[in-house]
């Protein structure tokens, strides 16, 4: 599986910014449910956008939470910015 991942601890008065170099899938994972998604168990995503190259995020409660960025069909490399706001 091709993906970028980033581990972000967020409160619920901050936004996950993500700017993408190309379009690709965006998931928010809890830790549990990104464990589940590196084993290739099913997942429960918090928050998720196909197929495009920037998005804000908000968290639904603090934690530590998990951006996961899919390739997808994208044959290049995808450069990624993610930070919290």
């Amino acid at each position: 599986m091709n993906y970028l991942h980033y581990k972000c601890k967020v409160k619920p008065e901050h936004f996950i910014q993500v700017s993408l170099s190309a379009k690709a899938n965006i998931r928010l994972l809890d830790t549990v449910n990104f464990y589940k998604y590196q084993t290739g168990k099913p997942y429960e995503t918090a928050s998720e956008h196909l197929d495009i190259s920037s998005v804000e995020i908000k968290v639904p409660f603090k934690s530590t939470w998990h951006v996961v960025i899919e390739h997808g069909f994208y044959e290049g490399t995808i450069k990624a910015n993610v930070k919290v706001v």
